[in-house]
């Protein structure tokens, strides 16, 4: 059975969840964490999006997502890639990282925000990781609670919950987090509803969900016009570009594609290493060889640009 689209309109707000590939650890140690949470941040910065939540487990990783304009395909396409360059160059490694694409349920806002902190807060918990929430520091919970500041992470919208304002507020999220470990978890935010697996959300919340998703952002680039542009500009053919070797001008040729690709968010770079026959870490590679230079060599920025603006038009 097909896959069903995602979601996307503005104001939707995602429970999002990032596993290692195999189970394997996507963290190996403090350095790995900070990185990440630079990379939302960076990210946030770009796309205008907002995290509400936020745990980094060893091998795994669950955020609460609202959006904007841009699609969570294509904010989760940039962490993840950005990341796992990141990471495979820190450690010495090569190959995927996170297992196949991220896991995303639709939440209804008004009625499981709360929840959904509480439980994403409560994760090193229910793992035994940890004896409370407030012990473990990589999650938001220690922002919630006014111990820690992190200026990129939105708490308005989650302790608009809470009945109290000011410092009660964060004491009274402290102790409903708290409460929360004292039980089993109310719902499950790895699964959507009856209704729609991609929705949580109730019959209205649901409708409303699905008109407004009618308006959904179209990606305003077509793969197959960027694949187009660079074949052009370099006088090749798909099959050329595609050709195993290690010929240096078609290499060149392929980390624009894959530099563009990311950028326009056409597609994914998986998409385009199935295409192109090409491991999508050495596409990654490729492209942050390619952006580097970019930055002291005016022709490789000239040649970007250039090939952006014809796909802008």
């Amino acid at each position: 059975m097909a896959r069903k689209p995602r979601l996307h309109f503005p104001g939707a707000v995602y429970h999002v969840t990032l596993h290692g590939n195999g189970n394997q650890p996507v963290f190996l140690d403090a350095t790995d964490r900070t990185r990440f949470l630079l990379l939302i941040q960076e990210g946030i910065e770009k796309f205008g999006h907002k995290v509400h939540a936020y745990c980094l487990l060893n091998d795994h990783v669950r955020l609460v997502i609202e959006v904007d304009e841009v699609p969570l395909s294509r904010i989760m396409q940039q962490l993840g890639f950005r990341y796992t360059r990141w990471f495979n160059d820190w450690h010495k490694r090569s190959g995927h990282l996170f297992q196949g694409r991220y896991k995303a349920i639709l939440i209804s806002p008004e009625e499981y925000l709360l929840k959904l902190v509480r439980e994403v807060h409560l994760a090193p918990v229910r793992s035994e990781i940890e004896s409370g929430a407030m012990r473990y520091k990589w999650s938001s919970h220690l922002a919630y609670c006014g111990r820690e500041v992190v200026l990129w992470l939105t708490t308005e919208t989650t302790l608009m919950q809470i009945e109290e304002t000011g410092i009660k507020a964060l004491m009274r999220f402290h102790a409903y987090v708290n409460e929360g470990s004292t039980f089993a978890p109310q719902v499950d935010f790895s699964r959507g509803g009856d209704r729609d697996p991609r929705i949580l959300g109730e019959e209205e919340y649901v409708r409303g969900v699905m008109k407004l998703s009618r308006q959904k952002y179209q990606p305003k680039v077509d793969p197959e016009k960027v694949l187009r542009i660079v074949l052009e500009r370099y006088k090749l053919s798909e099959e050329e570009l595609a050709a195993p070797g290690k010929n240096r001008y078609h290499s060149e040729a392929r980390a624009y594609l894959a530099w563009l690709y990311l950028e326009t968010g056409c597609a994914t770079m998986t998409a385009l290493g199935d295409r192109l026959g090409r491991d999508v870490s050495s596409l990654s590679s490729s492209v942050r060889r390619l952006q580097i230079k970019a930055k002291t060599d005016e022709k490789v920025a000239d040649k970007y640009r250039k090939m952006m603006n014809k796909i802008r038009r």
